[in-house]
């Protein structure tokens, strides 16, 4: 039995280097991104790593070699021959460097998120996109595949096969190593569970939150790896019952019943611009009124907003662009995982595009990259658009020199947006979803002599600017402009070294404003939050559309500043902001209350200091969550 415990032994000591590499790639992670996470610092992080972070890392190693423990394990005679093991060995270094190159990969791509990556990515990057990327952030970060050439040497180093046995193996063998097998299988399990608590739920992502002190700290006490298996076939989320049906719609309900006409004397044309990237932190206006000094990369676009129906905050429902158009067109937030490509993507959906087309409006869908890509094209037809232009509709030989990585240059993309429109019939409804801001921020040759930044994103911010004024200088000109009501969003933030938008609530800071060239729609600046679920139920207050409908937001021209609201979540943490607070709620209980309106950083807790405001915001955001939990699992998203 002694041989066989060695031969365990030595099994289970080859998972040793991978977590030193595991530990390692944490240290490159927070290396390459320390500049998103200016409270920490390297004792932050290892405390974080030591406080549980290595239970993640465990669990990682455990996903990444139960194949090879599985195959060593096998109690029969043929796991001592030369080629068995060769095999298994090669498994493993497979296996362990596969999930190495993730934590390498999510070095470079967190910035673009903020969060460790899911298995969505699969989902929101399809094909040549993928592989595209893949390439191409190879070329560019070749010292990471240099790093990782050094942690394979470091494994075939650190690499021990178990002592050879040349006695021959007979039943009595066979018998006594099976013992082993459920052994190691029940110590497997208990690190991927990461409890010693057999009766405790097997740890998540939320988990996270219980180790660090700041939520924004989540992302350096997980792992991409652990993250990645563990949203595999992400099943239905859990429905909570805090209320009962009844307390629950007197508490919160997304059902909308318009009691007034909208504002509109005619029904007037909608365009609206998703914009790639667009963070509150690149506008001046915008951080100035924060109270917060942000780049100013977006000139045209700050004036454009003064005249405007704009409120001091406004919010993205997501980190990702798959997630901007379930919230602009159907009023449904990611909250727990993306609509678009989650378990419940299938379910029936109420889009603005289509309530408009029942009302005898032409709807189209603009986007300068293949059809396919992050399959934008795909849920704006599920929510409505009936005419679909893509990359494919304006082919690149008509047009020589148009296209960057992603697809068509911008300033050559929204002279063909604008011409479109003017083929349709009126009144209607366009949108585009712009992207020459999209990672690598490369800009074309004209644009190449604008000013820079601190971030390779702040040239491409003023590149989109500029064109945007260009589309306008044009658009003038049309018969449709007077009656037309522009709606602009930024669809995520991304890169920003401004400390202020690195907190739970700059995170989701991004421009919304609506402008109407004959003033219709009050402009300047109004007190409360605007979202990317109040774009749906504003405009049909604004367009005089009195028909019920569904949408987890609010109406801006028919709500108090003071109930406006967004609602977020990020890395296992829900997210309430209203009337200048925000609540952090994590599942279960309230973890902390900001007034981020005084105190921009976030860095007084005042959970314990306003309990009853806290109170009301936690019982306000379990509604929204039950509601959000009970519809999506029973495909109740509409009206019916």
């Amino acid at each position: 039995m002694k041989r066989y415990l060695n031969y365990l032994g030595t099994v289970l000591r080859n998972l040793l280097p991978v977590l030193v590499i595991f530990a390692c790639c944490r240290e490159v992670f927070y290396l390459m991104n320390r500049s998103l996470f200016p409270s920490v610092n390297a004792w932050t992080l290892w405390r974080l790593y030591f406080a549980g972070g290595w239970r993640f890392d465990l669990a990682a190693v455990l996903y990444a070699n139960l194949p090879y423990l599985i195959l060593m394990l096998l109690p029969f005679g043929f796991r001592r021959s030369a080629l068995y093991r060769a095999v298994c060995k090669g498994l493993y270094l497979l296996s362990n460097m596969l999930f190495v190159l993730m934590e390498l990969a999510d070095s470079v791509y967190y910035p673009y998120t903020g969060q460790r990556t899911s298995f969505t990515v699969f989902d929101e990057f399809m094909g040549d996109d993928l592989a595209g990327i893949i390439w191409g952030e190879t070329l560019r970060h070749w010292y990471l595949l240099l790093l990782a050439l050094g942690f394979l040497l470091f494994l075939l180093k650190a690499y021990r096969q178990p002592s050879a046995d040349e006695r021959p193996y007979g039943r009595k063998d066979c018998l006594r190593h099976s013992i082993l097998v459920p052994l190691a299988v029940f110590f497997a399990l208990l690190g991927i569970r990461g409890h010693l608590d057999i009766y405790a739920i097997p740890m998540d992502l939320s988990e996270a939150n219980q180790i660090c002190r700041k939520q924004e700290e989540a992302p350096l006490v997980l792992n991409t790896s652990f993250s990645m298996v563990r949203t595999i076939g992400a099943q239905s989320m859990p429905e909570p019952e805090w209320f009962s049906p009844e307390e629950l719609e007197a508490e919160y309900t997304p059902l909308h019943l318009p009691a007034c006409p909208g504002t509109a004397s005619a029904r007037k044309n909608v365009v609206l611009f998703i914009l790639e990237s667009f963070s509150s932190s690149y506008s001046a206006y915008l951080s100035g009124i924060q109270g917060t000094q942000g780049e100013d990369c977006m000139p045209f676009l700050d004036s454009l907003m003064q005249q405007s129906f704009h409120c001091r905050y406004s919010y993205a429902n997501g980190r990702v662009s798959i997630d901007a158009q379930p919230a602009l067109s159907c009023g449904i937030p990611m909250l727990q995982g993306s609509f678009q490509v989650g378990a419940h993507s299938g379910n029936e959906v109420q889009g603005l595009p289509a309530m408009l087309r029942e009302e005898g409006y032409a709807t189209a869908f603009f986007h300068g990259a293949p059809r396919g890509s992050l399959g934008l094209c795909g849920f704006a037809s599920k929510s409505g658009f009936e005419n679909i232009y893509s990359r494919e509709s304006f082919p690149e030989e008509d047009l020589p020199g148009s296209c960057g990585d992603w697809g068509f240059w911008d300033h050559r993309f929204l002279p063909l947006f604008r011409q479109g429109i003017g083929r349709l019939p009126e009144p209607f409804m366009a949108a585009v979803f712009t992207l020459s801001s999209h990672h690598p921020f490369e800009v074309p040759a004209c644009a190449e002599k604008l000013p820079g930044g601190s971030l390779p994103v702040h040239r491409s911010i003023r590149y989109v600017d500029r064109v945007i004024r260009d589309f306008f200088q044009e658009a003038r000109k049309e018969p449709w402009y007077r009656n037309t009501v522009f709606v602009f969003v930024g669809d995520h933030t991304n890169q920003t070294d401004n400390p202020a938008y690195l907190t739970l609530n700059g995170l989701f800071s991004v421009p919304v404003f609506f402008y109407t060239p004959d003033g219709s729609m009050e402009p300047g600046l109004h007190e409360g939050i605007a979202s990317h679920t109040s774009v749906k139920p504003t405009l049909l207050h604004y367009l005089g559309i009195d028909r019920p409908y569904f949408a987890f937001g609010c109406d801006l021209l028919d709500t108090p500043a003071e109930q406006t609201f967004a609602v977020n979540y990020q890395s296992g943490t829900f997210l309430l902001s209203q009337d200048g607070y925000q609540l952090q709620f994590d599942g279960q209980k309230a973890v902390g209350l900001f007034h981020y309106a005084a105190d921009p950083l976030m860095r007084e807790n005042l959970l314990e200091a306003e309990t009853e405001r806290a109170a009301s915001m936690e019982r306000r955001l379990k509604a929204i969550i039950q509601q959000y939990s009970h519809r999506m699992i029973h495909n109740q998203l509409t009206l019916k």
